[in-house]
């Protein structure tokens, strides 16, 4: 199955940056011993894979996953599963699933995939008041063990854990850890090895800003804060993602309100917010800005 499934992505890649089996295979092998890797026919060696890697701008790493784990399309499929279930809040199903899955993994050699569900099994344990605050925190401080830190480079695992860090401390009042940690997941180098989760990086990185943003805010340091949110709001330009955008322009108001800015700036601020949830159909969060920003947003007809 590794092998089928590594010549499909290799097929999949070499298609998608337009080149024919003949010039990927110019100075790796033949044109012949590419096909039969792409039709999962043969297992490339190492050196192979990593000249395949350099011409389709892969790290060698993205494929070696093919090779190593027994089961790849299982693996993307549960985790796809596990994201979809964590997203609706269904941390109950969360930890039922990756408790059962954990029973099946081989302890010997830690993969990514243990690793990631050991990640899911906490924080839903967390999140279902199974393991304390503290109980927590050490068991997601032990998956960032270095012997840990090549597994944790793919899919955001690294980010992602140190994401879950940030947000549990400020949960628990600690806002100067859940700083340092959102701080330490902005430097983290983002790389996706999943293939079948079609996020890309910067939504992560998103999502950290404005939480770091928020923890700034928390913090009452308000330039910072807003000097944060501002670079949210450059990046979702730079990168045509709006989905964080009406968020970072409801805390840009909020920060400019405790900074004494003028109303004309705190307005404009709440009403880019405002036209972004309604644009993108947020409901709920419209509903909070128009309650608690009225008088910043009524008298828009009279200026």
């Amino acid at each position: 199955m590794g092998i089928v499934e590594l010549g499909k992505e290799i097929s999949r890649l070499r298609k998608q940056h337009s080149l024919t089996q003949k010039e990927l295979a110019q100075d790796i092998c033949t044109q012949a011993a590419l096909s039969l890797i792409e039709r999962g026919m043969t297992k490339p060696t190492l050196e192979t894979i990593f000249f395949i890697s350099l011409k389709l701008n892969k790290p060698i790493s993205y494929f070696l996953q093919y090779l190593l784990d027994n089961n790849v399309k299982y693996i993307n499929r549960t985790v796809a599963f596990i994201e979809n279930l964590t997203f609706t809040q269904r941390f109950n199903d969360v930890y039922q699933l990756t408790a059962k899955e954990l029973q099946t993994v081989e302890n010997n050699n830690r993969t990514w995939f243990e690793q990631y569900l050991r990640w899911m099994n906490t924080v839903s344990a967390y999140r279902l008041n199974r393991i304390d605050y503290q109980n927590t925190v050490s068991r997601l401080k032990d998956l960032l063990k270095e012997e840990y830190f090549l597994i944790n480079q793919k899919g955001f695992l690294h980010f992602k854990i140190l994401n879950s860090l940030a947000l549990i401390h400020g949960e628990n009042g600690n806002l100067t850890l859940s700083l340092m940690y959102y701080n330490k997941a902005l430097k983290s180098e983002f790389k996706q090895i999943i293939p079948s989760l079609h996020r890309q990086p910067e939504i992560y990185r998103l999502r950290i800003l404005y939480n770091k943003a928020k923890t700034l805010y928390d913090l009452e340091n308000y330039q910072e804060a807003l000097d944060t949110v501002n670079l949210g709001i450059e990046e979702s330009r730079e990168n045509e993602n709006i989905s964080m955008l009406g968020n970072f322009f409801y805390y840009q108001g909020q920060c400019y309100e405790k900074m004494n800015a003028e109303c004309s700036v705190i307005k404009g601020a709440y009403r880019n917010a405002e036209f972004i949830y309604g644009f993108l159909g947020i409901e709920n969060y419209l509903n909070i800005v128009r309650e608690r920003k009225q008088k910043y947003l009524d008298d828009q007809e009279k200026e």
